[in-house]
């Protein structure tokens, strides 16, 4: 009777080891997706993928989600409210859109131990869950890709370690690279994004955009056993393109610096006219000085009235003057305070032309003629004789 017992304990102890063990096969993988020919995909993407076969498990966990449905859609995506959320749903799924838009995922496996994998697992399960599941979207500091560095960081703790490297390149240079293809994009965000964009960019930071969360993973280590080893054990590519997917369309060669160059052109030839034969035409001077002024209430309402951070700190509202909406409609005026008003304008903008390249703002070349139309005019109104 004894020698049963010991058997059958011998049996159940065998057979709870090797459940034990084909339950620590949970795989932990980061997905990385090339970029896409949409604005909202032009940075590429990141997700989670969480695998294992005795639970018959192999799911995405997605950050990138959001309802285009939802109630002031376009309110909230302005004024930095909407709502993003993580979905978790099967892996063929997420494979399939990409197969469809012929973009590439590559993806890596996390070297992880049993405990840190379901630590991972257990606080995705909890994202997911419908009353946790949303966010409100950061462009720097809470997206897709920087929640990938989050979620790790706060299952594995301080084992993981991010390599500690400053580029010396800025985050804004890293984003113009990525939407080099696009420049009516690149030129709109670039009028938009202030300083928190100029900031020399490291490792930890430039993992807001998906290509440096992977390139900064795969330089990752872990801590095991008192040894660091890299953090990712076997990388390779799950969906296959046969070339990145083409960005290049009519508007690439019709680039915003190359119709503001034309412009400039133009009105500086109307402008040596007008000096030439002693004339004045008032009505181009109104549109380019209301329209500076009302991009400079747009920086203003994106700084000060919305959750964008990205925004803050706008130098461009030193050469878009809000006031230029006001001093539109005086440009007529002989009365020494538009004088005055005119001729400090152009002076200031005139400086942030010569000092552009060495502020700590970088400018977009499109902006350049800009900065010369609104010098020459604003010149022109405060120093012509009548």
């Amino acid at each position: 009777m004894k020698l049963l017992i010991i058997i059958a304990a011998l049996l159940l102890q065998s057979v709870y080891a090797m459940a034990q063990k084909s339950g620590n096969d949970l795989k932990i993988s980061i997905l990385t997706c090339a970029y896409g020919k949409e604005i909202y995909a032009a940075f590429g993407h990141s997700a989670f993928r969480v695998q294992s076969k005795s639970r018959r498990i192999d799911k995405v966990y997605n950050y990138g989600t959001f309802n285009y449905h939802q109630p002031l859609f376009v309110l909230k995506f302005v004024r930095g409210f909407l709502d993003y959320a993580v979905s978790g749903y099967d892996y063929r799924l997420f494979c399939a859109e990409y197969i469809s838009e012929k973009r590439e995922v590559r993806e890596q496996l996390l070297d992880l131990s049993p405990e840190q994998a379901q630590a991972v697992y257990d606080f995705l399960e909890w994202n997911a869950l419908e009353k946790n599941r949303y966010y409100k979207y950061n462009f720097l500091e809470d997206n897709c890709a920087t929640r990938i560095r989050d979620v790790l960081t706060n299952a594995c703790g301080e084992s993981i370690i991010f390599p500690d490297t400053t580029y010396s390149f800025t985050l804004r240079d890293a984003i113009d690279e990525r939407i080099d293809e696009m420049p009516w994009f690149r030129f709109g965000i670039t009028l938009l994004m202030g300083l928190p964009v100029d900031q020399k960019a490291t490792a930890k930071t430039a993992m807001f955009l998906p290509d440096y969360v992977y390139s900064t993973v795969d330089a990752a280590m872990i801590e095991r056993n008192g040894e660091r080893v890299p953090l990712v054990s076997l990388s390779g590519v799950v969906v296959r393109a046969d070339q990145p997917v083409s960005r290049t369309d009519i508007l690439t060669y019709i680039s915003p610096a190359l119709l503001l160059w034309i412009l400039f052109a133009v009105w500086a030839w109307f402008t040596y006219k007008e000096v030439k034969n002693d004339t004045y035409h008032s009505g181009g001077d109104k549109a380019l000085l209301f329209t500076l002024g009302m991009f400079g209430l747009l920086f203003i309402v994106m700084w000060f009235f919305t959750e964008h951070t990205v925004t803050a700190r706008n130098m461009n509202l030193i050469w878009a003057l809000p006031t230029h909406v006001v001093a539109a409609w005086a440009v007529k005026s002989s009365k020494p305070f538009w004088k005055t008003y005119y001729k400090v304008t152009a002076i200031i903008t005139g400086a942030m032309l010569i000092f552009a390249p060495i502020i700590p703002q970088h400018y977009d070349p499109a902006f350049y003629p800009i900065l010369l139309m609104a010098t020459m005019r604003l010149a022109r109104i405060g120093w012509r004789q009548r």
